[in-house]
């Protein structure tokens, strides 16, 4: 590394430089080239290229199906393990990035909204030559699946065999990315930005690489209409290191960015000239045993070390060369980095490496390079959208605001502006408008879609005749009667009317204010297809929470926003100014949480129906296992309350798929309109007649599961492997381990034990759902940890 001390801040510009800058002309001419190739010859431009840059003769430019089946079977367990942890992290922090549609008014009846809408063709460049950066993938894949983007194109180097790193293949199956192109360097952008036979031409581009694949994006950007995530070249960090800084640490991190590649650039800061040298000379220490030294050596050569007076003249230089990465090594680091104007990421303290970033804390370390970092931002969830805005203007609003606008056109010249909004003006005036005003006496105002409001529901022959004659010859039944020991040769009952009336007196409510279905799943899917109108409204969830929401949503095309609980798995405050300016027609509240198990605070809930415009679901699916009262006691009181509970939970009976659906008759009577006319079955209508007359022997089961939900909770913290033990109102336990959950999890089904794995979810890293088993099923779960703790192999096979 080069040594600099105290230099005059008039000659920082020459310290600033990159290694690369020089060069720049004569590689933006070769890239120019290489595009004009692949525009002009297409795949066969790319055969070509792969065998004269990478040395690679292929016969295809798509990995094809057997090499991804082959992948998995090539990645280390442990290393699966370690990127499908690195996975979770990196979703948990880009997920909390998703922000509710914006919605102000902006004077009254002038509604604007802003809306985020994925960019549809993402094309995704993930280095793969000397060093395949799998994690480069896991980056850029994870923000594009969360945002939807609908198609995702991967394009990585070929190795001289033709073949791809499994390890990247295996990362492009964990993220259910099928085209993956064997390409690299300026020729995988040119493909991505012109199209060809066998690569898609895509709207964005992302991905680091080395000084071509830069001027190759660069190139996309300007000449071909493609837009790019940022510049971002050959790796760099830049460290400030005080005297208490542990050089061994300093000297790993600046040989950590080294070994990319050797137009890689490291710089040191520090106003102690020891710490220069006790770093020069780790450096060298640590770069004898790398792998990559001669690599990392060449880097080193265009690197530097600078001696400054003090922390505001490193901060001064910092700020100036705007670091891809930015390490403060210092013991007042968060003081320094409040300071901090220009870096992609910045890493505080001594005992953060940069390397964490690179792989698995969860930030992206697709970071702006070469001074870039002034003007981008790394890639982040907005990356891969387009926020899209929205006006609408009523009768009043117009009226407000029209005169503006006329007098702004005017004053521009611009008449046809002006009579855009003077056209409108006049009309109303002579009451010509066609604007309806919303009745305020409907609760349902707006939530229904129109064309459900005007449609004819099915009549059935159950429906035109109620009861039994001695001849029914009205529905197309087989009158010989059923194939099977039991007679099921009838249409059923298609209002349920037994059932209703049973289960209105046992929960005080009236038949009228209940909807029967085909589990819950029915419940929420025809409450989503009653309101929202496919591609156009949205649905609020509250993650972590039950996934059949969200799926009910993707089927139907509705758009889903998150607003995303707190670490304690409660409702934010900033959730009830959101969910009263929010336009989606309706919020998914599960209470108790699945999966975390907790109630949400009644006081927030009851906040929540009085403030938000949209229907309010309370999943209550787990309630009959918490000390609180239902929801239900409170439809009276807001009739855009809809509580789901389920028999199959308390009750037992999940084979027999029954849900229920609690609302007022207004409501319920929308969703008969649209439900098919037989959703309940004859055999399910008798055996819950039968549980609703059993229903005392309800209580002894609850209270025997509630007793080993209690000694679960006692007995798992006594392990050392679990970290924490969630308080739950469910029948199931929310734990958290220590060390790697899915390793975990492998381990309990390798001993026949099956939990549910959740740590992907938000907040969850490291989380295994238990459900309360009986007494010796939850013995045996505590004695498989135990052994999975002391370490000791299963002895059942897995099956």
């Amino acid at each position: 590394m080069q040594v600099h001390s105290y230099p005059d801040p008039g000659t920082w510009a020459a310290l600033l430089q990159r290694p690369a800058a020089a060069e720049a002309p004569q590689v933006a001419a070769r890239v120019r080239a290489i595009f004009a190739r692949v525009q002009a010859e297409g795949d066969a431009a790319l055969l070509a290229l792969a065998s004269e840059l990478d040395s690679a003769a292929l016969s295809s430019l798509l990995v094809a199906p057997a090499e991804f089946s082959a992948a998995a079977a090539a990645v280390p367990t442990e290393l699966q393990a370690a990127i499908r942890q690195a996975k979770a992290n990196i979703e948990a922090f880009h997920a909390a990035q998703r922000e509710p549609e914006l919605r102000v008014e902006t004077m009254p009846g002038v509604s604007c909204a802003r809306r985020a809408v994925p960019v549809q063709r993402v094309g995704l460049y993930v280095p793969g030559g000397s060093a395949p950066l799998f994690s480069t993938l896991l980056m850029l894949g994870v923000p594009a699946r969360l945002a939807g983007c609908t198609e995702i194109v991967v394009c990585t180097p070929p190795q001289p065999d033709g073949s791809v790193s499994p390890v990247i293949l295996y990362v492009a199956q964990l993220l259910g990315i099928s085209t993956v192109v064997k390409a690299g360097g300026a020729q995988a952008v040119a493909a991505m930005a012109l199209g060809s036979a066998a690569v898609p031409a895509v709207d964005k581009i992302f991905g680091p690489g080395n000084r071509y694949v830069t001027a190759a994006k660069q190139l996309a950007a300007a000449e071909h209409g493609v837009a790019i995530d940022m510049p971002a070249g050959p790796s760099e960090v830049l460290v400030i290191a005080d005297g208490h800084a542990n050089p061994v640490f300093v000297a790993a991190d600046l040989l950590s960015q080294a070994e990319h590649g050797p137009d890689s650039q490291v710089v040191l800061l520090s106003s102690r000239a020891e710490v220069i040298v006790r770093v020069q000379a780790e450096v060298e220490r640590q770069l004898a045993t790398l792998p990559r030294r001669d690599v990392a050596a060449q880097a080193l050569a265009n690197s530097r070390a600078v001696l400054l007076p003090d922390d505001q003249a490193m901060l001064a230089f910092s700020n100036q060369y705007a670091p891809e990465h930015l390490i403060l090594a210092t013991e007042n680091a968060d003081t320094l980095a409040n300071q901090v104007t220009n870096a992609g990421s910045v890493f505080l303290g001594h005992l953060t490496p940069e390397a964490v970033g690179d792989y698995a804390s969860g930030t992206n370390h697709t970071l702006p390079t070469s001074g870039y970092a002034r003007q981008y931002s790394g890639v982040s969830l907005d990356s891969f959208v387009k926020k899209i805005t929205f006006q609408r203007l009523s009768a009043e609003g117009l009226q407000a605001l029209g005169p503006v606008v006329e007098t702004m056109a005017e004053a521009e010249g611009l008449a046809a502006h002006a009579r855009a909004v003077s056209l409108r003006l006049a009309a109303l005036a002579t009451n010509a408008s066609t604007e309806a005003a919303p009745v305020a006496t409907n609760p349902y105002a707006g939530l229904i879609r129109p064309n459900v409001e005007r449609m004819q529901p099915y009549s059935s022959a159950r429906d035109e005749f109620e009861g039994m004659a001695p001849v029914m010859l009205d529905a197309n039944e087989n009158s010989l009667g059923s194939v099977g020991p039991d007679e099921f040769n009838r249409y059923p009952d298609p209002h349920q009317r037994a059932i209703k009336a049973d289960l209105a007196r046992l929960k005080g409510v009236k038949p009228d204010n209940i909807f029967l279905g085909n589990g819950s799943d029915e419940a929420i899917d025809l409450l989503v297809r009653l309101t929202c109108t496919p591609g156009q409204d949205a649905i609020v969830v509250c993650p972590p929470t039950y996934g059949m929401y969200e799926v009910a949503a993707n089927l139907n095309d509705v758009r889903v926003e998150r607003l995303p609980l707190t670490p304690d798995f409660q409702l934010p405050e900033s959730a009830f100014d959101t969910l009263a300016r929010s336009t989606a027609k309706m919020v998914f509240l599960c209470s108790p949480n699945n999966p975390t198990g907790n109630l949400l605070h009644q006081d927030a809930l009851e906040r929540i129906l009085r403030t938000f415009p949209g229907l309010v679901i309370v999943d209550e699916a787990y309630a009959d296992f918490a000390a609180a009262p239902s929801w239900t006691t409170l439809l009276a009181e807001f009739p855009r309350l809809v509580v789901l509970q389920t028999f199959s939970k308390a009750w037992g009976l999940a084979g027999l798929r029954l849900g229920v659906a609690y609302a007022a008759p207004e409501l319920i009577a929308y969703l008969n309109k649209i439900k098919p006319p037989y959703n309940i079955s004859a055999a399910t209508q008798q055996h819950a007649l039968a549980a609703l007359a059993a229903a005392p022997r309800l209580e002894a089961m609850q209270a025997e599961l509630l007793k080993e939900r209690a000694y679960l909770a006692e007995e798992l913290p006594r392990l050392s492997m679990v970290e924490h033990v969630f308080p739950s109102d469910a029948n199931f336990l929310l734990v958290r381990f220590t060390s790697d959950a899915t390793a975990i999890y492998d381990q309990l089904r390798a001993r026949g034990i099956v939990v549910r794995n959740r740590t992907t979810q938000p907040g969850c890293a490291n989380c295994l759902r238990l459900t309360v088993g009986t007494a010796s099923e939850n013995a045996r779960l505590l004695q498989a940890l135990a052994e999975i703790e002391a370490g000791q192999p299963a002895t059942m096979p897995v099956h």
